[in-house]
């Protein structure tokens, strides 16, 4: 098993992020996974409060990447680069989810590779799976519910 779950660029990029400010959450699968979800995505699902913070690009240029906000009608924003890769997915609408501020707020902090990461939680993800609808979105349900179910078990008495 690898020692770190992030490359190096992806390490820097996210622990950037965190010491500029920037507000963002991890969603879907990827934060779903952080949270003992079994299954597998090849992307890391972000959500920013708002794609036209420029510390996104200070972070993303830290990390050897490029950020294109998607600002005057480029979409969707485009996060990579030779050293950040490919592997983030930036979210621009969450289906079933409630304002960004609201999930913020409620979002739950992971450590990845010594990182302080906000994560949306388990049920905040399955209900923007089911309200997606996608057959994609749907397959994972199953993974999602046990998850859920596993962790209230572990926290019975």
């Amino acid at each position: 098993m690898p020692d770190s779950v992030l490359t190096a660029a992806e390490a820097v990029f996210l622990r950037a992020l965190n010491e500029l400010g920037v507000r963002f959450i991890l969603v879907g699968m990827s934060g779903a996974l952080l949270q003992g979800a079994r299954g597998a995505t090849e992307d890391i699902d972000i959500w920013f409060e708002t794609t036209n913070d420029p510390r996104i690009d200070q972070a993303a240029r830290r990390a050897g990447g490029f950020w294109v906000s998607g600002a005057f009608g480029m979409r969707p924003p485009a996060l990579g680069g030779t050293a950040l890769g490919d592997r983030f997915d930036v979210v621009i609408l969450m289906h079933g989810t409630r304002s960004f501020t609201e999930e913020h707020a409620d979002a739950i902090v992971v450590e990845v590779d010594g990182i302080p990461l906000r994560v949306l939680p388990l049920r905040r993800i399955l209900a923007s799976k089911k309200a997606a609808g996608r057959p994609k979105d749907l397959a994972q349900i199953p993974a999602i519910e046990e998850a859920i179910a596993a962790s209230e078990a572990d926290r019975k008495p």
